[in-house]
């Protein structure tokens, strides 16, 4: 299977949803970037699907780092969440060469594709000087 098709895909939802927010005037809202940061750690659904305790086990515990970096970042720093939505995207495209990955093959592609495109908008806001609220 190709990655570019799921890649691109998600470099179209990832624009999209960047444009919806700015149409929705949240953009400059923190908490917008944390919720979505949260939105996304929850691929834990994929190994919900397995049944299998412990693989449900450390994708929930993973999971949680994410939304710990998104409470953390939406309390400190808008930098954090740049940088753990980038994280995230990186992580899904290896999590299979380190841990058990229950996602399918497209997930990988799919989700760096969106959440480099989230990561990459929201810092070209912080390095214009943007402040969120």
């Amino acid at each position: 299977m190709t990655v570019w098709g799921p890649l691109l895909a998600g470099v179209g939802l990832g624009g999209v949803t960047v444009a919806l927010m700015a149409i929705g005037g949240v953009m400059n809202q923190r908490g917008t970037w944390a919720t979505i940061m949260v939105a996304i750690a929850f691929y834990v659904v994929f190994a919900i699907q397995t049944r299998d305790t412990l693989e449900i086990v450390v994708h929930t515990g993973l999971a949680a780092g994410f939304v710990a970096l998104a409470i953390i970042g939406a309390r400190t720093s808008s930098w954090i969440l740049a940088a753990a939505l980038l994280g995230h995207g990186i992580f899904d495209v290896f999590a299979g060469s380190v841990i058990s990955n229950p996602a399918p093959g497209w997930w990988g592609p799919f989700c760096l594709g969106i959440d480099v495109v989230l990561a990459l908008a929201l810092a070209a806001m912080l390095w214009r000087g943007q402040v969120l609220d």
